[in-house]
């Protein structure tokens, strides 16, 4: 069963409160009377939509809707403002402050339900693309944009603070001969069963995307050069014992390596090295791993 979309009322009027339980029964539904505690419960919990009175005591509608639009990992959650007032000047603070609608009293719950269900979809809308925007279709892990969104910053730390940075290319063998012989569906499959066996291996702070067709990036941050090694050796031979489709096919994979140096000024020095790496490795040996 899905989960029903998460509304914070933020809300000091308990005749107002009541009647928005009551309509927002489809929801799950949480209630705190002031800003303080606004701040901290969307912090804390997210919700998919906040509704947020104007006037309340100690920080009022407009001043709670700025915080909540300057924290960045809140400032996407849509806020629809509860108000009395409806002065032009009132309406147009609402929505300078980050507010995405309003919703006047006394309440038309017709209308509450609609503006609500609409601002849930635009989020879940939103949410969905940037996923897509973010996200491999395919395999479901990073893309690129998304490597190097996650991959820079680390790379900045890992230079400032002289932590190993290493930073692995695959590259499926002859992967154009399993599509040429087998067909693009089982190539699809190999692809899968690669990024599948790589995971088994991945802990939590590793970095790995799909950046091409058959090409996958892993950054390995705060490993050292051996325990880097190592997992790549453990990743080939779970690699190496996994088979596609009912015609058990085997694939392999070429490595290419790299190690931060002091003189990088960006990740793509990194990367660059890292694919010369491979380049060579895929000329010497089909299985290799070369820095």
């Amino acid at each position: 069963m899905a989960e029903k979309p998460k509304i914070l009322i933020v809300d000091d009027n308990p005749g107002s409160i009541d009647f928005l339980m009551e309509i927002l029964n489809a929801y799950d539904v949480s209630v705190v009377i002031d800003g303080k505690s606004a701040l901290e419960m969307i912090e804390k919990e997210k919700p998919d939509l906040i509704l947020l009175d104007i006037n309340m005591p100690g920080i009022d509608g407009f001043k709670t809707c700025s915080l909540i639009k300057a924290n960045q990992s809140t400032r996407d959650i849509p806020v629809v403002f509860l108000t009395g007032k409806t002065d032009t000047d009132s309406v147009v603070r609402a929505f300078d402050v980050g507010g995405v609608d309003y919703i006047t009293k006394p309440y038309r719950p017709k209308e509450v339900l609609v503006r609500i269900q609409t601002q849930i979809k635009l989020k879940k809308a939103m949410e969905e693309l940037e996923k897509i925007a973010r996200e491999d279709p395919m395999t479901g892990i990073a893309n690129r944009r998304r490597f190097f969104e996650v991959a820079n910053p680390l790379f900045a730390k890992a230079k400032e603070n002289n932590i190993p940075f290493f930073l692995f290319v695959f590259d499926l063998d002859k992967f154009k001969t399993v599509n040429d012989t087998y067909g693009h569906d089982v190539g699809d499959e190999v692809i899968k069963a690669f990024v599948a066996a790589v995971q088994t291996h991945l802990d939590k702070d590793d970095c790995f995307a799909r950046v091409g067709g058959d090409e996958f990036i892993l950054v390995l941050y705060g490993v050292e050069k051996e325990a880097a090694l190592a997992k790549i050796d453990r990743i080939r031979k779970t690699v190496a014992k996994t088979r596609v489709s009912k015609m058990q096919i085997s694939f392999a994979v070429s490595v290419g390596a790299a190690k931060l140096k002091s003189d990088d000024i960006s990740i793509d020095a990194v990367f660059k090295r890292a694919d010369n790496s491979l380049y060579k490795a895929k000329r010497i040996s089909r299985e290799n791993t070369r820095s």
